[in-house]
């Protein structure tokens, strides 16, 4: 398995990253990804700005602009540290280290701000690579390792502050460079074992070529010794680096972009969360199988994949009851708790039946699930009745790593929806437990539900990121499946385009901010909600409450575009329940209206927090 592989799973890759152009801005290295990377993915078109010191960037169009997925910016660490850092003995004396330093600092702080132009001034999408740190401690002696005056440790400090820095700008984010490099071995690729510390670049067939070929020796080489190739002395892997780091970035777009993003993850017991059966192996009087190795780190896992927001569940053929009577003897740590699963199946029934009901309960599709068992009859089962379910649970030692380091299960940001997404879920129960015990009209008075919708204004607006999060990653209640970048909702809002969300509470949960609208001179030109308050009327109650206010402001007629995706089904009808007549083109639904505006939903409590666009 190579390092990108290992590194960046592709197990649960769907789609198509969709990458068709990149920018890159940085030093010689930046060189050197531009040819391997145009190698490594010749579908995409790849520009190169040199950048070694704090400039300005040349003037580029929008529309060039607009034709980049993501910039990728690569600083020259010896631009940051200068020349000086060289003389050692100056370096180690009394306060010079603290001095340069403190001057890195700044230097850094001043070569980002300008390399980061065109994200500044359109919100382009960039990842910042961080600097690669030497293999060994630069000391002069041992008592210092690990000090100011340490060179590796000041690069270790300046990753810091890059990282720090950069959460300072919107739509940036750190490419972990140096995190690759400790994976593969520095040993392989970083030309510290010959050049000097500062440089931090990667060794190749060049640096043979410096010494043995006539167009860098002049006269040719003397040597007495005949010269052996470097990759005989110490092997070369900066192809693979090379790999990685394009591998990186790609996956970096994909969680950014939320490219079949995973919302749920469920998970059998037997062999799956512990080793063995609880039924035959947990019992009282005998010996408990072993915790340690993969079934501690699965306990860890889930875990971590809770805090990112993603649901987990239990799908088990076994006992309730005795599961939860043997449940700490299978855990055997305090890490995991039965209640730490919101949704459970635990019965006789057929897995795929139980799969697909946690599906429902969970309001998602199964395209964003993945299902864990060991079981192949079983895995099959559900792969079989649930088509575009994710399945893993094959080899145990593989499983964490795929879940845990697969773009599609991280997160570009944690809002406040993610954190409470879990606590949400259980709510519903509590709520369609009470639904069933009562008419729809009863439970819809009894609800207690109140909106309120906002506008987001510009994209330092704190709702920016959840509301395009919406739009990226729903799928089910989208009402054209359109994705966006930064640049292109940036050049949205620049033409009279306007994004409206909005949240949603009862006396259930707080559902946080749960729906985004784009609009733009009557148009609706993509709605997405959460499914988890679909069926309430909230929909057409905020179409309808925007649509008042946009009369109020003098638009008499409306139209709204829907196209049709392979998931979106339960909003396709949207603008007809809510009065439109419908007329089609060749690739949407447009639909209008000029008849009176139905009220809002009477149970519902509705606030408008809308712009002036006179004060915008």
């Amino acid at each position: 398995m190579d390092t990108a592989e290992f590194l960046f799973p592709h197990d649960l890759a769907v789609s198509d990253t969709g990458i068709r152009k990149v920018l890159l801005i940085g030093s010689c290295l930046a060189e050197a990804y531009l040819a391997q990377f145009r190698t490594l993915a010749p579908q995409v078109g790849f520009d190169w700005l040199l950048f070694n010191n704090p400039t300005e960037l040349p003037a580029l169009g929008e529309s060039v602009l607009q034709s980049y997925d993501f910039q990728y910016v690569q600083l020259s660490l010896r631009h940051v540290v200068r020349d000086d850092v060289v003389n050692f003995g100056g370096f180690v004396s009394e306060g010079a280290a603290e001095a340069m330093f403190a001057r890195s600092r700044s230097f850094l702080q001043l070569m980002l701000d300008s390399a980061l132009q065109y994200n500044r001034s359109h919100g382009l999408l960039t990842f910042v690579s961080s600097f690669s740190v030497p293999q060994a401690p630069v000391v002069a002696s041992l008592d210092q390792i690990g000090s100011v005056r340490d060179f590796s440790d000041v690069v270790r400090r300046l990753n810091e502050e890059l990282a720090t820095l950069v959460r300072q700008y919107t739509h940036v984010y750190i490419a972990d460079v140096d995190a690759i490099g400790n994976s593969l071995g520095k040993r392989y690729f970083l030309d510290d074992v010959v050049g000097f510390y500062a440089h931090a670049h990667y060794w190749g067939t060049m640096n043979d070529e410096y010494d043995t070929s006539a167009e860098h020796n002049a006269p040719p080489s003397g040597r007495i010794d005949p010269l052996p190739s470097m990759a005989d002395v110490y092997t070369s892997k900066s192809d693979e680096m090379f790999q990685a780091v394009w591998r990186q970035a790609e996956c970096l777009y994909r969680t950014i972009q939320q490219i079949d993003m995973v919302k749920l993850v469920i998970f059998d017991l037997d062999d799956t969360l512990w080793r063995g059966q609880i039924a035959e192996h947990y019992g009282e009087g005998v010996a408990i199988p072993v915790l340690h190795g993969w079934v501690a780190g699965m306990w860890e896992a889930v875990q971590h994949l809770r805090a990112r927001g993603i649901i987990t569940a239990l799908c088990s053929k076994n006992d309730a009851g005795l599961v939860a009577a043997r449940w700490h003897r299978a855990v055997g740590l305090p890490w995991l708790a039965l209640d730490d699963f919101p949704l459970r199946e635990i019965n006789w029934r057929p897995k795929a039946e139980n799969v697909a009901s946690i599906i429902r309960q969970a309001s998602v599709t199964a395209r964003s699930t993945v299902f864990v068992d060991d079981n192949p009859v079983e895995r099959e089962s559900v792969r079989a009745a649930l088509p575009g379910i994710r399945i893993l649970g094959a080899n145990p030692h593989t499983t964490r790593r795929i879940l845990l380091w697969s773009p599609e299960t991280q997160l570009a940001f944690r809002s406040t929806e993610t954190a409470g997404r879990e606590q949400s879920i259980r709510q519903l129960q509590v709520r369609e437990n009470d639904r069933s015990a009562l008419s729809r009209e009863d439970f819809l008075r009894t609800l207690g539900c109140a909106v309120t919708v906002s506008e987001i204004a510009t994209p330092q607006s704190p709702d920016f990121a959840r509301g395009v999060e919406l739009l990226n990653k729903t799928n089910q209640f989208n009402t054209t499946g359109i994705r966006w970048t930064s640049v292109q909702i940036t050049a949205f809002l620049s033409v009279q385009g306007r994004i409206f969300t909005f949240r949603v509470k009862d006396i259930y949960t707080d559902y946080g901010l749960v729906g985004t609208i784009l609009y733009r001179l009557g148009l609706f030109a993509q709605v997405a909600m959460s499914c988890r308050v679909l069926g309430l009327g909230i929909e057409t109650s905020v179409i309808h409450a925007i649509m008042q206010s946009m009369r109020a402001e003098g638009q008499t007629e409306f139209c709204a575009r829907v196209i049709e995706t392979d998931a979106n089904i339960v909003c396709r009808d949207l603008f007809s329940r809510c009065g439109y007549d419908e007329r089609r083109d060749d690739s949407s639904l447009h639909v209008w209206s000029q008849a009176a505006i139905p009220p809002v939903a009477a149970h519902l409590q509705m606030e408008l927090a809308i712009m002036d666009p006179q004060c915008a």
